[in-house]
């Protein structure tokens, strides 16, 4: 009687352990070969030629496909950047800027590849729109734009959005900062990241989660590429 059962015990081991292997390999084939994990192209390549006068915009949503970015309850920060890009580019497109994207579905892409795709396209200025997170101190809250320290233009880049921002009503404004994240150290125009508000910060989070927030933040960051965007005309 103990023999037997001493081999259904070990019938069950080989059982479990086949199973456990065999969906191993199945989420490793699923990795290695879904299609919306890898690098689809972007909008402005499917677009008309572009005029000598006509200015590119590269919008980029940060994060994307199996990369989520940072979470607070049910909001989710790769769905907030895409739903606030897209609202963006609206606006821009109305004022006959061309604009590209990154990833226009919840697609994940390599940082590399969207600077690439940024310098490839030979575009006149670079957003990337991002949520943030503090573990430490919830209470934390705000929109903060960064740019490459060794980057004029994207001091004033960022300086033109934070001026747009202001003190408009419900957004809180934490004003210019330096990073050397790779869409800021590899794209090779005036380019700035957007950390929105912060996701660990409840208020915030409930505003960041509204459409009507979220078109907010769109037209005052849509002002500062405007606003850059002429100043850069003047010059020429």
């Amino acid at each position: 009687m103990e023999a037997w059962i001493a081999r259904i015990l070990v019938l069950s081991i080989l059982v479990l352990l086949c199973f456990a292997v065999i969906r191993t390999g199945i989420w490793i084939w699923g990795y290695f070969t879904d299609t919306k994990e890898t690098f689809q192209g972007a909008k402005v390549l499917e677009l008309q030629e572009r005029e000598p006068e006509t200015k590119l915009v590269i919008l980029d949503a940060g994060h994307g496909g199996r990369d989520q970015g940072t979470s607070g309850g049910e909001a989710i920060e790769k769905d907030i950047n895409l739903e606030v890009v897209k609202k963006l580019a609206e606006l821009l497109e109305d004022d006959n800027i061309m604009v590209g994207f990154t990833r226009e579905d919840d697609t994940k892409i390599g940082l590399e590849e969207r600077a690439s795709f940024a310098n490839e396209s030979e575009a006149d200025l670079f957003v990337s729109l991002h949520c943030n997170y503090c573990e430490e101190d919830a209470g934390v809250q705000g929109l903060e734009c960064y740019y490459r320290e060794d980057s004029e233009e994207g001091k004033a880049f960022a300086e033109k959005i934070v001026e747009a921002i202001g003190s408009e009503a419900g957004i809180t404004n934490r004003g210019t900062r330096t990073a050397n994240f790779r869409v800021l150290t590899k794209t090779q125009m005036p380019a700035v990241l957007i950390e929105m508000g912060y996701l660990s910060n409840a208020e915030e989070r409930k505003k960041m989660a509204e459409k009507d927030y979220q078109k907010i933040l769109a037209e005052k960051i849509a002002e500062g590429v405007r606003a850059m965007l002429e100043d850069s005309a003047l010059e020429e």
